[in-house]
């Protein structure tokens, strides 16, 4: 059953103050629901207000503003970005995902001269960040103001990023649209007059919500406003404090069901934070928190937190302290090995269990064992195909392989044989058509032909993963990924792209992801995935593609055969395939993506035996996933 719709605020009851979009978190809301602070070994440094938005194309929470630059959150630690270019420094800038570009745009603030603060004032200059770097845009119109009396969020019903201002100059509202190239200014009856708003959209009500306050308390409390698609409306939701001074909103769909949560600031009835709920529509306090200055209240879908920040006010280089909020549940997961005696038996192991009984596959996709990029390629023509991938040598058929081949192929089935005959021989495919199967051999004149060839026998699908072709890393991580939706992966030529990969694009225009940063390089117009190394790049498109999984898939990601095997069969179960190290600690990110999913990942499989990946390993994937130590084994 459902839990009932809410909409929680978060209030502060202090002195007379600046209208800042602030909230600190010490509380506990909803049920299951708590916040706490994260035990984060890097926090950004702080002493100005700085921006946060979640970036869907991305899976990435990013934080922006100050004199630090660009931050990304993975669940557990802060990760400072320098992006080629990046925005001057600045305070209250506009930051918002654009789900029509795939982008966050941030749009103007408070240019920062030194530090201690000096502030200029509203700038009025445009950005967007793909993931991995910032690029400044030049729209023929601009908004007039930029300073904190500035909101936005996007609207998936009507497919607009709206923003929302009122004018230093004139004290005009105004309404907005991003375009993607231009700002665009909407013919609207009315707005809200306001000291600082803030924006989320509630599917429950199909709407965008503004919270804001009233300078001249024509209505007490902090108003919530209504966009319907043509114009902004009053409704009853005020949140029934006697006086408001600002606050944050956002959209929490784990704190209860389909939630919003914002934060505000008062002055009456006693000083103070405060936590507001809405529910059956009318309004709660549901608990109290620390008086602390902090950032905006930020949902991260990735990681299934609320993410706040705390900091010590005039002390710019202080750590600050970041603050999460999400459900205390546990899971009880006992991580299962699939592994052979070699690369060919282990991927023969993964067959067995995921076509347990023979005879059940229309096809099998057959790549060399001793060489990476066809069978990369290959993971999600397997998953089309509905077979599993198989390995064997290039100069012969073996054994174990053509036993599979036999049990699992149904009558008349199809082998694709990936590669040309260098890749695999004659004899091979002379094996295969002995045994009475058909052959399709798909190749092109070089790996980034071959990746063509196959992505042309999947039907030429318009989304495309690109990943280097000069490494293994990047795209075993971004096999699952492809599968999960229904997409190719091409191959680039390290940073640069080749012919038949940018002809392959042009002819086939549509979603387009660059995983890792040699990929990102080649083709800056793809929605880049990146991580700071593989481990990083893996946990960044896990966070991506399964930001809710019921299961995990891990492998070793200092070799590929497992995990070339493996991820179809991940792809196609809806998991992600995250990689970790053979031996020694598990990465950070790996680790904080399996701890923020412990209380809805159910199954997690291990591809690979002790020698891909150490018992060790395994035993800290099950504490993560907070499951103990327990370790199963299936060989073939």
């Amino acid at each position: 059953m459902r839990r009932p719709v809410s909409l929680v605020v978060v209030a502060a009851l202090v002195g007379a103050i600046a209208a800042v979009p602030f909230v600190s978190p010490a509380l506990a809301v909803g049920s299951g629901q708590t916040w706490s602070q994260a035990p984060s070994a890097t926090n950004p440094p702080r002493d100005v207000s700085m921006s946060a938005a979640f970036d869907a194309g991305t899976g990435q929470l990013v934080l922006t503003g100050g004199y630090s630059g660009t931050w990304t959150w993975d669940g557990a630690n802060w990760t400072q970005l320098h992006p080629a270019s990046s925005p001057s420094n600045r305070t209250y800038e506009t930051l918002a995902y654009d789900g029509a570009t795939k982008q966050l745009v941030m749009f103007g603030g408070d240019l920062l001269h030194s530090t201690p603060v000096v502030a200029s004032d509203g700038n009025t200059d445009t950005w967007t960040w793909n993931g991995a770097m910032w690029m400044q845009r030049r729209p023929a119109t601009v908004p007039p103001n930029g300073d904190r009396e500035t909101c936005a969020t996007y609207d998936p019903d009507t497919g607009q990023l709206l923003m929302y201002e009122i004018a230093a100059l004139t004290g005009k509202p105004a309404t907005w649209n991003w375009t993607g190239t231009n700002w665009v200014q909407l013919t609207v009856d009315a707005g809200p007059p306001m000291s600082g708003c803030s924006m989320a959209y509630d599917p429950d009500q199909h709407a965008v919500l503004m919270l804001v306050y009233d300078p001249g308390l024509q209505v007490p409390g902090m108003q919530v406003w209504r966009w319907d698609g043509a114009n902004w409306a009053l409704t009853s939701m005020t949140v029934p404090i006697q006086e408001g001074e600002g606050g944050s909103i956002a959209y929490d769909a784990d704190a209860g069901g389909l939630v919003a949560v914002v934060s505000v600031i008062a002055r009456w009835p006693s000083p103070g934070w405060q936590t507001w709920v809405l529910a059956g529509g009318s309004w709660s306090q549901a608990a109290v928190t620390t008086p602390t200055p902090t950032l905006p209240v930020v949902y991260d879908s990735a990681t299934h937190q609320l993410v706040s920040m705390a900091a010590t006010p005039g002390a710019p280089a202080a750590p600050s302290q970041t603050w999460v909020y999400g459900s205390t549940a546990t899971s009880n997961v006992m991580p299962a090995r699939i592994f052979g005696t070699d690369r060919e038996s282990t991927a023969v192991a993964v067959s067995q269990s995921s076509f347990a009984t023979g005879g059940t596959a229309p096809a099998v996709v057959l790549a060399r064992a001793d060489a990476f990029p066809d069978a990369l390629a290959g993971g999600p023509l397997a998953a089309a195909k509905h077979g599993p991938l198989l390995l064997t040598s290039s100069g012969s058929l073996d054994a174990v392989t053509k036993t599979e081949i036999q049990r699992v192929l149904e009558p008349g089935g199809t082998v694709f044989l990936l590669g040309g005959t260098a890749a695999l021989s004659t004899s091979v495919s002379s094996a295969i058509s002995a045994m009475g199967f058909a052959t399709v051999r798909l190749a092109g004149s070089d790996r980034f032909g071959t990746a063509v060839a196959i992505a042309g026998a999947m039907s030429n699908p318009s989304t495309v993963f690109e990943t280097t072709g000069e490494g293994f890393a990047d795209a075993l991580s971004a096999v699952p990924a492809a599968v999960a939706e229904y997409g190719a992966i091409l191959l680039t030529d390290g940073a640069s792209q080749p012919a038949a990969t940018a002809a392959y694009l042009k002819a086939h225009p549509g979603a387009h992801y660059a995983i890792g940063g040699p990929a990102s390089a080649a083709d800056p117009s793809a929605i880049a995935v990146v991580g700071a190394d593989r481990y990083a790049t893996s946990a960044a498109v896990a966070r991506a593609f399964f930001p809710s999984p019921t299961a995990v898939s891990t492998a070793s990601g200092e070799s590929f055969p497992d995990a070339l095997a493996g991820g179809p069969v991940a792809g196609s179960a809806g998991e992600p395939l995250l990689l970790v190290p053979p031996t020694g600690t598990l990465p950070e990110p790996s680790a904080a993506y399996l701890q923020t999913r412990s209380g809805t990942v159910s199954s997690a499989t291990v591809f690979g035996g002790q020698s891909a990946v150490d018992d060790d390993v395994v035993v800290q994937i099950a504490a993560r996933l907070g499951s103990g130590s327990g370790i199963i084994s299936l060989a073939r």
